[in-house]
This record gives structure tokens, C-alpha cells and sequence, in this order.
């Protein structure tokens, strides 16, 4: 409602949005803070003046720094909402606050031991902040290439590469999507990819079956499509590790129906 507000009246409701983002912040009311973000996150999609929102960025960017995971999630979802919808309310502020804090928060782990009763299980609750991060990068070379340090963006993309599932999905479709706009700079690289992908492509099924084998499947069948694509549209065969690693692959029987349908899909890179 109050996004929606924004939009009719940002006058009246963005500075009333700034005094309660002031008054909450430091870890005063994390659940405020969140509130203000998500409200502003619906403002900017809906199409809420550009140049009204633009003079109040600072004071919501800066709830970045806020300690809560709520806090930061929120918080890149609206920046994420901004880079896709309107790319002009945050490139001023992409170098100096938005970036450094992506690449922090694409890398941020908080994991903890659950205690489920019959057994324990590892979450890790950073897992949304990093996905929403790797979003915005995704994005940001979709809307807005001329602020994104693509260079600098790769180590980040070579971790996320060996993170959890979605993560991996994530980094893959970027590869995908970007292989042949950034040749150069995959290149420079693409040894540090080769661990991830051969880790993802030689996992183990185990008793996995129906929907989770399925699932499984498709999860190494897009490593092995990162792998035939940047093999491809890069200079990644000149490589030794790169192209000792697609030898291994090409070699290896058990990926040979795998490799069959992704040469089939005639997959290229946009």
C-alpha cells in the first residue's frame, strides 16, 4: 500500500518513508527497515517519479549496512526492482555503494546447525542475499553493461559456480546468456571454472529418483551446456585445464547420451 502511495503522492509519502527509515535503522526495528524497502521496491515498479525517488536513494541504499539478512535481502530486491524497471535511479550510486556491496554480499555465508529432532540439518540463511546479488549482476549486464566491472565480476561468478543448486543454476544462465559479449573476459577466467563445472558435472546420483533425479539431471546436464557453449563461442580451448576438461568429458561414456542432446539443441549463447 505504501509503494503504491509513493506513486500517487510521493511528495507527502517518500519523505515520510525517509524519516522512518532514519528513525529504524542502526538495528533499531529491523522489520521497519524491511517494510520501507519492500515499499519502495513496489514505488519504483510502479513507475513512481524518477526524479522524486532519485534525490531519496542514498538514505535507502544505506540500510545495505544494516547487520539484519532481512534488512540486505529487502534491500537488494529494491535495487534489483530499480536496475529492472529503471536503471536511471541507481546509476550514480552503482560504483561507489551498490557494487562493492554486491560483491560482499554475493559471497556472504551464515550458516547454522539445526536441530530438526531425529536429526540435524546445515541451513544457511545467507543462500536468498546471495541469489538476489548474483540477480542483480545478471541484470545489471542486461540493462545496464556501461557500470557493470565485468572483470571484476568473474572471480564472484567462479564462486558462485560451486555454490548451492540455484546458485549454480544461476551463474550458468549468465554464462550462457553472456559467453559471446564477454569473450575476452570470461577468457581471462575460465581456469577458475573448470573445478566447479567438473565438480557439478561428475555428481553423484545416488538413490535419487524420479522428480529429484530428474532435477539432478537437468542440474549437470546445464553444467555440461556452460561447458559445450563457452568451448564455443570463447577462446576457452586454449586453456589447458578448459580443454582437458571437455577431452575428459567428450571421453567419458557416461556423458555421451548428455552430450548427444545438448550438440542436438544446436545451444549457442545470446
Amino acid at each position: 500500500c505504501l509503494g503504491s502511495l509513493a506513486c500517487l503522492e510521493p511528495a507527502v509519502i517518500l519523505p515520510h518513508l525517509q524519516n522512518i527509515a532514519n528513525e529504524s535503522s542502526g538495528g533499531k526495528c529491523h522489520a521497519t527497515c524491511a517494510t520501507v524497502l519492500t515499499s519502495m521496491k513496489y514505488a519504483i515498479a510502479g513507475k513512481c517519479d524518477t526524479l522524486m525517488i532519485v534525490s531519496y536513494m542514498p538514505t535507502f541504499l544505506n540500510l545495505l549496512n544494516e547487520e539484519d539478512l532481512s534488512v540486505k535481502n529487502a534491500a537488494l530486491l529494491m535495487i534489483y526492482s530499480a536496475v529492472h524497471h529503471n536503471p536511471q535511479l541507481v546509476l550514480n550510486f552503482m560504483q561507489q555503494t551498490i557494487s562493492p556491496a554486491l560483491h560482499e554480499l554475493a559471497q556472504l555465508k551464515q550458516e547454522r546447525v539445526v536441530d530438526l529432532g531425529p536429526f540435524k540439518q546445515k541451513v544457511d540463511y545467507a543462500l536468498p542475499i546471495r541469489k538476489a546479488a548474483l540477480s542483480i549482476f545478471s541484470t545489471c549486464l542486461d540493462k545496464c553493461p556501461q557500470v557493470m566491472d565485468v572483470r571484476g565480476f568473474m572471480p564472484i561468478l567462479a564462486l558462485a559456480l560451486g555454490d548451492s543448486e540455484d546458485v549454480q543454476l544461476q551463474a550458468h544462465q549468465i554464462l550462457l546468456s553472456n559467453g559471446s559479449r564477454y569473450p575476452n573476459e570470461i577468457f581471462a577466467f575460465v581456469d577458475s571454472f573448470v573445478e566447479p563445472l567438473e565438480k557439478t558435472m561428475n555428481k553423484k546420483m545416488g538413490n535419487k529418483k524420479g522428480a529429484e533425479l530428474e532435477r539432478a539431471t537437468e542440474w549437470v546436464k546445464s553444467a555440461v551446456r556452460v561447458m559445450v557453449v563457452l568451448s564455443r563461442v570463447t577462446d576457452a580451448m586454449n586453456c589447458p585445464s578448459f580443454a582437458d576438461l571437455v577431452a575428459r568429458i567428450r571421453k567419458n561414456e557416461n556423458f555421451k547420451v548428455m552430450l548427444k542432446e545438448v550438440d542436438d539443441d544446436g545451444v549457442s549463447s545470446a
